[in-house]
């Protein structure tokens, strides 16, 4: 098992916390797993990993919608 130094890893890509980083790199990795075309032995989560420390995975929080308030009934 190789050790990744996660802490790093969000600190220098400017990721907010390792629970965001670890989403990231969990939908990296599903991205990975779905296409057809990769093959080799290194493992998706490794690779997810590789992307988004040499910066090639970008990511953006999104604000949930604001709840709308029901209109009164005319």
């Amino acid at each position: 098992m190789i050790y990744m130094d996660l802490e790093k890893i969000y600190r220098e890509r400017d990721i907010p916390n390792k629970y965001i980083l670890t989403l990231v790199i969990a939908a990296r990795a599903r991205q990975l797993s779905e296409r057809r075309d990769l093959s080799g032995d290194e493992k998706y989560i490794s690779m997810a990993v590789d992307d988004v420390t040499n910066g090639r995975i970008a990511y953006r929080i999104v604000d949930p919608l604001p709840k709308q308030e029901n209109e009164p009934a005319a």
